[in-house]
């Protein structure tokens, strides 16, 4: 085979694999948690104490929600074809 025509070398397919499925708990929750604290402490700044000046950390954690669900559906679907 051409090593020009060769993108990823085939040895190292378990070893990837391997290491994707180590680290997929931690790259699911990690971000779900940190958007969940940010809509949190909005809703107890904001709301609770009304200090109404955090309007940006709402929006933050909506978009890290949103970009988390977006992308980790792709990924855990990748992830499940390719153990099949």
């Amino acid at each position: 085979m051409n090593k020009k025509t060769e993108y990823l070398e085939t040895k190292g397919e378990e070893k990837r694999i391997k290491l994707e499925i180590l680290f997929t708990p931690i790259i699911l929750t990690v971000p779900f948690i940190v958007g969940i604290l940010l809509i949190y402490d909005w809703y107890n700044r904001d709301i609770t104490l009304n200090q109404l000046e955090l309007e940006g950390e709402l929006m933050l954690g909506i978009i890290i929600l949103i970009v988390n669900i977006l992308f980790d559906m792709p990924f855990v679907k990748s992830l499940r074809k390719t153990l099949k």
